[in-house]
């Protein structure tokens, strides 16, 4: 690794630290914001008094002033003993029972939910990480698998049937809500024909890796749709771009054969903006991932994401929110190394 590259992911690194934090005042602020506050789901409650909204207030430590609320989420209850007034600020919960004291955001402690009966966020989060990392994985390799293809003959038959084809399904894909096509083929696949499962991961009792891959077949197609349209686009592009190319030329007039031309001259300088557009179709899917999960009943962090919506599960909802965009934030730093693998031309120099 050169000194140059090292001083690179040195001072993205930072960046991305300072990044990262803003995203938590993102989430503080959005928490905040919100209309009714935390409690709001006791609204509808006959046996709520004034009394008991100011006790949970004070459990939960919401009565203190934003910044000190601030402090505790992002760096622990423990602060607060070296703040002005600290003993009038502290939590009730860290006085009468230090286990549910957050430790802050600093220290994996995104705090306890309020829909799981007092379940640990991160715990909840960790749980069906693996679960929406599967599909989006999946979904980033039938992309690649169908876009690369779709855009190759896409340039290579321009202005023919075969790129017509390519470029009027596409945008006819494209028109249409891809929760939607998924609604669709769930229904006519699943539920007329049977060929595949309603929902779920795996089948209760089952769980070995063919019925995995059953479950995981058409969550993974319906979601890859967009990434090989995208795909399929900027390949066409940049291939058509790089075959009028003087150094494209040369080489065929050199008597090179065109599977030659066309793999080490042509598809390989096309592929650069391909490589940066990995991490944004990967964080698609993430994103994406509390529609496809909660219409194929996928258990991973969208359904969780929706659940802790419609509860007003504030922990939860902040501490997804933290950890995906942590997760995005990592993504695309190792993206910007990895283009400067695929493209030596690079150089990243401090300015």
């Amino acid at each position: 690794m050169s000194p140059a590259l090292t001083r690179y992911i040195i001072r993205r690194g930072l960046q991305s630290l300072v990044i990262a934090w803003f995203a938590t005042l993102i989430a503080f602020s959005i928490y905040q914001a919100a209309p009714g506050g935390p409690l709001q789901f006791m609204d509808d409650d006959p046996r709520r008094s004034e009394e008991d909204l100011n006790r949970l207030e004070y459990l939960y430590g919401i009565d203190r002033p934003v910044f000190a609320q601030y402090l505790a989420w992002f760096a622990g209850e423990d602060w607060f003993t070296r703040l002005p007034y600290g003993e009038s600020w502290q939590s009730g919960r860290c006085v009468n029972d230090p286990s549910r004291c957050s430790r802050g955001i600093l220290r994996l402690d995104f705090g306890r939910s309020f829909h799981f009966k007092g379940e640990s966020v991160l715990d909840l989060i960790v749980e069906r990480m693996p679960a929406t990392f599967t599909l989006a994985a999946a979904t980033l390799v039938l992309s690649v698998l169908v876009g690369l293809p779709l855009g190759i003959i896409a340039a290579l038959y321009r202005s023919r049937w075969p790129d017509h084809a390519i470029r009027v399904s596409t945008v006819l894909l494209s028109t249409v809500p891809a929760w939607w096509i998924g609604l669709i083929l769930l229904i006519i696949l699943g539920g007329f024909l049977g060929l595949v499962p309603l929902g779920g991961m795996q089948t209760v009792g089952d769980g070995s890796l063919a019925d995995r891959l059953h479950h995981l077949l058409l969550p993974a197609i319906v979601g890859a749709i967009g990434g090989w349209i995208g795909i399929s686009r900027i390949l066409r592009f940049e291939m058509l771009d790089v075959l009028n190319q003087d150094y494209v030329r040369t080489a065929r007039a050199k008597g090179l054969y065109e599977q030659t031309v066309l793999l080490r001259h042509v598809l390989r300088n096309a592929l650069m903006p391909f490589v940066t557009g990995l991490s944004g179709i990967f964080l698609l899917a993430l994103s994406g991932s509390i529609l496809f999960e909660n219409v194929f009943a996928w258990p991973g962090m969208g359904r969780l994401a929706l659940i802790a919506i419609n509860s007003r599960d504030y922990p939860v909802m902040m501490g997804l929110f933290v950890i995906g965009s942590v997760l995005g934030i990592l993504g695309v730093l190792m993206v910007d190394i990895l283009y400067s693998v695929v493209d030596p031309r690079v150089k990243y120099e401090l300015k």
